[in-house]
């Protein structure tokens, strides 16, 4: 790696054939020949080269990071969660923070990303494929940033750096029994006082992000307990009002009881507490474990399966475009079986197909495990 006390240098102009030749040598001691038709060209290209390398020379990536980190919150204004994910995957592939950013060759760089698509993560397993294109990426746009906004480097030594394998786009996702099972057990905890076990149940019933859980506070609890506001979410769509399910609103209630305005509903947590709490729950239920997010698919695999149509689907789980919620949370089954079901209406519409009742509670809610649910429905 390149360090401080070497020092950057450029030899020549050298009269090889009918050319002539400089050499860039940075501060790790890697070679870069330039040619020119011309003695002169190659003159003033050395004397270019040297007053670049006398500007960034001494520029080290832990301080370009930490520039692009102030670009990021006062230029652009990014919010603070956005820019400190930025800073972590980029510590990520940049671990030694006194690497100069003259000495980020595409050699250098692809050595870094072989390290660590070779390295550990804190749970023992390699870095998976999302992680990686992840990391890589806001990488590369930081090194462009490096080059097109602060003339730290002359080309992005990153881009040919490509990331093998494909982006998993749906998390996997409970079935419709295993479901029941775990909003049953989510409910009993839930009226024994557990509030994870209720911040669990709104991923789940209302879509919401881990993130969009945690940050509410008692105010966003409006009209009665019957509407939840989200705001500042992680995108402009994701700002919403939302309809309270009927089973939460006692519960919601409870927990705003007593509480400031401006208070956590939840308390003050990260937002892992809620994938914590999502695990925990599928461990007691005796169910695969899933994780928070898996729960958002869920709802909305559920919903296309009721005959919701996408857009509905992409509104309630706050994201810009039908095609995010069809591409990484619905199943393709049950889109199919929405289609179906709209299409039966319309077939069977004004076609008596006997009698009705409104409100059927389903045969699995009359099983005595199914008490809690039971309860809650008429």
């Amino acid at each position: 790696m390149a360090r401080r006390r070497d020092g950057d240098r450029v030899l020549g102009p050298y009269h090889e054939r009918d050319k002539w030749r400089i050499v860039v040598i940075d501060r790790g001691g890697e070679r870069v020949s330039r040619f020119f038709e011309a003695e002169g060209e190659a003159r003033k290209a050395k004397h270019i080269a040297e007053r670049d390398l006398e500007e960034i020379g001494g520029m080290t990536v832990r301080e370009a990071i930490e520039a692009y980190e102030m670009h990021q919150r006062e230029d652009k204004k990014d919010k603070i969660r956005s820019v400190r994910d930025t800073v972590y995957r980029l510590g990520l592939l940049f671990t030694d923070g006194d690497t100069l950013v003259s000495g980020l060759t595409p050699k250098r760089c692809e050595a870094l990303y072989d390290d660590l698509k070779h390295r550990p993560t804190k749970y023992d397993k390699p870095f998976a494929v999302d992680s990686l294109k992840n990391t890589v990426a806001e990488a590369k746009t930081f090194m462009n940033w490096c080059v097109s906004d602060r003339g730290w480097l002359r080309a992005n030594p990153l881009m040919g750096i490509k990331v093998e394998g494909k982006r998993r786009h749906r998390k996997p996702q409970l079935r419709e029994d295993e479901a029941r099972k775990w909003v049953t057990k989510a409910l009993e905890l839930a009226d024994g006082g557990d509030p994870g076990a209720v911040a669990a149940l709104v991923a789940l019933l209302m879509a919401f992000r881990a993130s969009e859980v945690v940050k509410r506070v008692v105010r966003d609890l409006d009209d009665e307990g019957h509407i939840l506001v989200v705001e500042d979410a992680k995108t402009p769509a994701g700002n919403r009002r939302m309809k309270v399910p009927l089973v939460l609103r006692p519960l919601l209630l409870s927990l705003a009881a007593g509480k400031q305005p401006s208070e956590r509903l939840f308390g003050n947590h990260w937002r892992d507490w809620v994938r914590k709490a999502v695990v925990r729950i599928c461990r007691l239920a005796g169910v695969p474990t899933v994780t928070a997010h898996s729960m958002r698919g869920l709802h909305s695999t559920l919903a296309m399966e009721a005959g919701e149509s996408s857009h509905a689907v992409a509104a309630a789980l706050g994201h810009e475009s039908p095609r995010t919620t069809l591409q990484s949370y619905a199943t393709v089954e049950s889109v199919a079986a929405g289609r179906q079901q709209r299409v039966a209406s319309l077939l069977f519409r004004g076609v008596s197909r006997g009698p009705t009742r409104r409100n059927i509670v389903p045969q699995s809610f009359r099983r005595n495990e199914n008490a809690a649910l039971r309860r809650r429905f008429p």
